[in-house]
């Protein structure tokens, strides 16, 4: 199901065709990318199942295409809903699906897997029992699809199914509902709860966070938390240094917030940074659809199109610079926003270099992914091709935010739609010029898709900081964007892999080339799902050419369900050289519900 090398597929903003160009020599099909059919749909929605079985095995070289890169060494981890509860009579939304964590490991052109599932006192009591015992966010009515069902009781289980990081010796699965849990980094055996050390006082944790390198040369992981009550809502950010000690600890009220719904957060020399989507709760909803069994929780949370969205900044303490900046709260155009790319500070256009006079507040550049909307009503039982017709539409944007002004200017960056963006960890919170996401393959004004490819920016590190060029506006430069033959903005060029008519690819995974320094050399690695196989394939790009195709594509012989968020760590966690383990191990099977 691979392209063939230096395949490019590019739309006509006028067609809903994608054409195909190419330097290779072997003739290349035209490539139909029109609007999504419900064939289409039934491929996609095929990624939303359960993987009832837990793996242990060495890669074998039969399957692998290509090379896998024998200098790539450490170890990819990935967590998502591995268990779903999809009978009729108590069918979930994907997000409630018990986590799985997969590793695979590389050394020496090899590769190692395994996959466990993330033992939370809900799975193990589920599991023992053999049916659903547990509500969640997006359960509508009974945990068992009964009658007896109290809507008050919004103690949910925690399905730690969305983020992942090996950090002090421990790999911790995230999920902002709960506390993390840890599991041992090699083994992925579930180790229990933590309040990572006694420094989380409440009961949520981010699945988001940052890692920064500092320039002591450091690495540091900054999280956060979110809470909502009677009192208000409030974030809370932490850092904790390499031995896990928590560095810092920064609470920040959000006032007029009803609802704190943030599910991502950024980083820069001085700030925490996040953006509030108009999203508040609905008390009539409540009182009605969630009384009745009819939406869930989450569905009580609506988007408000007609009120804009907040970038709230929160100065980070103990900084090198030793800045005294203060909190701002600037207001944007609606959106919402799930995963950002990036942020950092910059000077503004004219201004003298840093320690020459220079404003006392930088402007701040946030590159994220905004959608037009967003409904909690969505899931993989709710929406048809219809909601790929325009509608909540996510989109590429860079949002320059000027604190001592309170002003944020939008510029939109690309045509096509995108999710999952990453950038390379080496510039978290300074300034980039590099970016990857997966992005649907129509690349049209109106119709748009599920994530088929992955497509790398190349941005111009300036774009947005330089006086706007005459021409009518921000809506004229999005209209230029939408309408432009390469679909992107000025300063900006995209290159994409596409994965295949049938394959539908998760999150890229950024993994720098050891001994480099420079932005952008190294490999992406992505699980793709084939829905002609139903099985899982794990690519490795060069990130600097995704046209070129797949160094290798690791086609696994089971397959891998939708899967969330990646990390990836140096260390090699696969069996040791003289180790005597199987070639293949089924470490255990997990009862459907």
């Amino acid at each position: 199901m691979d392209p063939p090398p230096s395949e490019r597929c590019r739309a006509s903003p006028s067609s809903e065709t994608a054409t195909v160009t190419t330097t290779d020599t072997r003739s290349v099909p035209a490539v139909r990318m029109g609007p999504v059919t419900a064939e289409k749909l039934r491929e996609h929605n095929s990624l939303f199942s359960s993987l009832l079985k837990e793996y242990a095995y060495f890669v074998e070289d039969d399957m692998v295409t290509g090379t896998i890169p024998p200098e790539l060494t450490g170890t990819y981890y990935r967590n998502g809903p591995g268990l779903q509860i999809d009978n009729p009579r108590y069918r979930r939304h994907t997000f409630d699906g018990d986590g799985m964590i997969l590793s695979l490991s590389f050394k020496d052109g090899r590769a190692y897997f395994r996959n466990r599932f993330v033992r939370t006192e809900g799975f193990v009591k589920e599991q023992a029992a053999g049916r659903p015992l547990f509500r969640n966010s997006f359960t509508r009515g009974s945990a068992d699809g009964s009658l007896f069902f109290n809507p008050f009781d919004l103690s949910f289980k925690n399905v730690a199914n969305t983020g992942v990081l090996s950090w002090a010796g421990q790999l911790y699965a995230l999920w902002e509902g709960g506390l993390p849990y840890r599991m041992d980094p090699v083994t992925l055996e579930t180790r229990g709860e933590s309040r990572m050390g006694g420094a989380l006082r409440g009961n949520t944790f981010g699945a988001h966070y940052r890692v920064t390198a500092e320039r002591d040369g450091s690495r540091r992981w900054v999280a956060f938390s979110a809470a909502s009550g009677f009192g208000g809502a409030s974030i809370t950010f932490y850092e904790f240094a390499e031995d896990g000690r928590m560095l810092h600890e920064t609470a920040h009220p959000l006032e007029g917030v009803s609802m704190a719904f943030v599910h991502d957060m950024l980083v820069s020399e001085h700030y925490y940074i996040i953006v509030l989507g108009p999203v508040e709760f609905d008390g009539a909803k409540f009182l009605t659809s969630y009384m009745l069994s009819q939406c869930s929780i989450a569905e009580c949370l609506v988007y408000q199109g007609d009120k804009p969205a907040r970038v709230v900044l929160v100065p980070r303490p103990g900084r090198p610079s030793g800045k005294v900046l203060a909190p701002r709260v600037l207001e944007t155009q609606p959106c919402f926003v799930f995963h950002h790319l990036n942020a950092f500070e910059a000077e503004r256009p004219g201004a003298p270099a840093v320690g020459g006079g220079g404003p006392a507040e930088p402007l701040v550049v946030v590159d994220t992914v905004a959608w037009d909307s967003v409904s909690f009503s969505v899931n993989q039982y709710t929406y048809g091709p219809e909601y790929y017709n325009g509608g909540s539409r996510s989109h590429m944007v860079r949002l320059v935010c000027d604190p001592a002004a309170g002003t944020v200017a939008s510029h939109r960056l690309l045509r096509r739609t995108v999710e999952f963006p990453v950038a390379d960890p080496r510039v978290v919170g300074r300034p980039h010029s590099l970016a990857w996401a997966g992005c649907d393959m129509v690349d049209h004004p109106l119709h748009w898709g599920p994530n088929q490819g992955i497509v790398r920016l190349a941005i111009d590190e300036r774009l947005g900081l330089r006086p706007a060029a005459a021409g009518g506006g921000k809506a004229a430069a999005d209209a230029r964007v939408l309408s432009s033959p390469e679909g992107t903005a000025e300063g900006v060029a995209a290159d994409v892999w596409f994965a295949g008519e049938r394959c539908f690819v998760g999150e890229p995974q950024f993994v720098p080339r050891p001994g480099s320094t420079a932005e952008g050399d190294g490999w992406l690695l992505a699980a793709v799902h084939n829905a002609e196989t139903q099985r899982g394939e794990v690519v490795i790009l060069d990130a600097q050419d995704l046209s070129a195709g797949p160094v290798a594509t690791i086609r696994l012989p089971h397959r891998l369900p939708a899967g969330l968020h990646g990390s990836w760590d140096a260390a090699y966690t696969g069996p040791a050289d003289g180790d005597e383990v199987p070639r293949w191990q089924e470490l255990g099977t997990i009862r459907p519900l």
